[in-house]
């Protein structure tokens, strides 16, 4: 990954501070980060990369990312956990969400949501608990609920592999597919992810 170039036009979070996230997730860090509140979050996460955190960084991007980005990224995480093509109904109803955002698609989460699963039930969990503007009520989880079951699926990702060397490769892709849906992409980076992913979001 080019450092020089990769933290750069992440419009989906410019507009949010560091402490502002880190309090969001009420985030504590094994080092004080040189990262000052105000400055944008994008600062942040890449410090906690250049610090070789990545998991910290990997939070606070899943902390900092719109709820539909963010549920995406977690979609592409849970895809990770299947066969080339399979898709389970809870993955379809979450992706459908992304794509359309709605009171419909929203209730096709509720079976999967209120079950314990996988990565993909985690993003149907994730999506029900995002507000929509015509909610009957609203959401019951906390402000930071749907930002951890994504960083959640992408924790599950990162262990999947069974070599270390695999494990190094699965958190570089991890990172830049939430890059990249940062920037506004659809977060297909490396040819192992080209192979399962869709149109995305943008």
């Amino acid at each position: 990954m080019n450092t020089t170039s990769a933290f750069q036009g992440l419009v989906k979070i410019e507009k949010r501070s560091a402490g502002e996230v880190v309090r969001l997730g009420k985030v504590k860090f094994p080092f004080r980060p040189e990262t000052k509140r105000d400055d944008p979050v994008a600062l942040l996460i890449e410090e906690l990369v250049a610090q070789n955190l990545l998991m910290d960084a990997l939070k606070i991007l899943a902390l900092a990312l719109p709820p539909r980005e963010g549920v995406w990224w977690g979609c592409l995480a849970a895809r990770d956990m299947l066969e080339p093509e399979e898709k389970t109904k809870a993955l379809s109803a979450a992706e459908a969400w992304v794509f359309k955002p709605a009171q419909d698609t929203k209730k096709a989460l509720e079976p999967f949501a209120q079950e314990p699963g996988g990565p993909d039930a985690m993003m149907c969990e994730a999506a029900f608990n995002v507000p929509l503007p015509d909610d009957e009520e609203p959401p019951t989880g906390p402000p930071h609920l749907t930002g951890m079951l994504v960083f959640s699926a992408q924790l599950q990702s990162f262990y999947a592999p069974d070599l270390p060397e695999e494990i190094n490769r699965q958190g570089q892709l991890l990172l830049g597919r939430g890059l990249d849906i940062a920037r506004g992409g659809n977060g297909q980076v490396g040819d192992a992810s080209s192979k399962k992913m869709g149109e995305g979001v943008g």
